[in-house]
């Protein structure tokens, strides 16, 4: 039976991150992907922020352009354009962008195993072990822990006793010819109810269009493709389209004895975009950190794993949960409060002050809410006093108050 510290499933972004910190101080890693390539048939926009990119990318390679503005519409055509003087967001092709991951991985000495489909993990008082199919061929890898990275849906987090998450969406996206030149984003809410729409350039005349909607994605993806086509903004489209759910909320719990989850499948994910690969590496960076510790300890108990969600929801459980509140706001929206949402962005030039702050983010949005607070019209168009009141609502305002208060000091 072979061996290692610790066992990976799922070579994705927070996958092979995690694999990279661990092999980095000298564990024995391997990884298991289920696919027989690594980032094939992802389901990802590939945009992520300026932080992201120069914190994690481990070289240019995945790199297909920058942004420093987008353009944001109404179902009625009316725009909102937006820009800064600096690039925010970078676009990636996210199969070039994992391997790359993976390879800085491999390089620090981790073991990857492709076409290897774990099917179940035992987690015994000295050690876990793995059962995986690798192409038929059955066998056991025993590790003295394991981190379940294999994206929201796993049942393995079930399984060990840390719950599941049951609240999602549904991303669906095509790739298409086309010569727009800056991102769009489309809020149609008839068109995509409680949700809403893209479309992305990447190189070469192409891009990526999509949709996130509440469940059932494909209608909504269609009836975009057939307006942007209508439109002239893309050519035919023949390519394939592609959906994944998303998880709306974070697993009761994060870890267990010997047994840590990463990225979607602990719900480390922007609920506002459904972007996750951001979180995704910062819940990796917390991982490897909490499992080196535990480690040193000798003692990788339940109690002393707990400490990684505890780090994590340090960094990024505010902005999960007032993007959780967010949301909400947005799928009660009408499209007439739209309009008016506009009106009061634009002619108050809420977007220019927006724009200006230090900590302006395109992956963390705690700014923008705390914006929208301190606008009293705007509030006032998007807000209920049965939605600013209601337990998330309170919940949220008490955790913006804390955190800008952190941020002061």
């Amino acid at each position: 039976m072979t061996k290692y510290d610790i066992l990976i499933i799922g070579a994705g972004p927070s996958g092979s991150q995690t694999a990279y910190r661990l092999a980095q101080r000298g564990y024995r890693v391997a990884v298991c992907e289920a696919k027989e390539a690594i980032g094939s048939k992802v389901c990802c926009t590939g945009i992520i922020s300026r932080e992201c990119f120069e914190l994690f990318s481990p070289d240019d390679s995945a790199l297909l352009r920058k942004a420093s503005s987008a353009k944001f519409f109404l179902a009625s055509g009316r725009c909102l354009r937006l820009e800064k003087d600096t690039a925010q967001a970078y676009i990636i092709d996210r199969a070039t962008f994992d391997m790359a991951l993976a390879n800085r991985a491999k390089e620090a000495g981790a073991n990857y195993f492709l076409g290897a489909k774990v099917t179940d993990v035992l987690v015994g008082t000295s050690s876990c072990q793995v059962g995986v199919d690798s192409q038929g061929q059955k066998e056991v890898l025993q590790a003295k822990a394991v981190v379940i990275a294999c994206g929201f849906r796993s049942p393995f987090p079930q399984r060990l006793g840390m719950g599941k998450i049951s609240n999602f969406v549904v991303g669906a996206q095509s790739e298409v010819d086309t010569e727009v030149a800056e991102v769009e984003v489309y809020f149609d809410l008839k068109l995509m109810p409680g949700g809403f729409g893209w479309l992305v350039p990447t190189d070469n005349g192409r891009g990526l269009a999509g949709v996130m909607a509440n469940h059932n994605a494909y209608p909504a993806i269609t009836r975009l493709l057939s307006k942007l086509s209508a439109e002239g903004k893309i050519g035919s489209n023949s390519f394939e389209i592609r959906q994944k759910a998303i998880p709306l909320g974070c697993l009761p719990r994060s870890s267990g004895d010997r047994v840590i989850v990463v990225g979607e499948a602990a719900g480390q994910v922007k609920p506002t975009t459904g972007g996750g690969i951001y979180f995704g590496l910062l819940g990796a960076e917390a991982a490897a950190d909490t499992l080196h510790r535990c480690f040193l300890l000798g003692d990788l108990s339940s109690r002393q794993l707990s400490h990684y969600q505890k780090k994590w929801r340090a960094e990024i459980g505010t902005d999960i949960s007032l993007g959780l509140w967010a949301r909400s706001i947005y799928e009660k929206l009408r499209p007439g409060q739209m309009e008016r949402i506009f009106d009061i962005i634009d002619s108050g030039k809420i977007y220019e002050r927006l724009l200006q702050r230090e900590a302006f983010s395109f992956d963390r949005h705690v700014g923008l809410i705390a914006e929208a607070l301190k606008q009293p019209r705007l509030l006032a168009a998007l807000v209920t006093p049965r939605l600013l009141f209601s337990p998330a609502g309170i919940i949220a305002s008490f955790q913006l108050i804390c955190r800008n208060r952190r941020r002061d000091n």
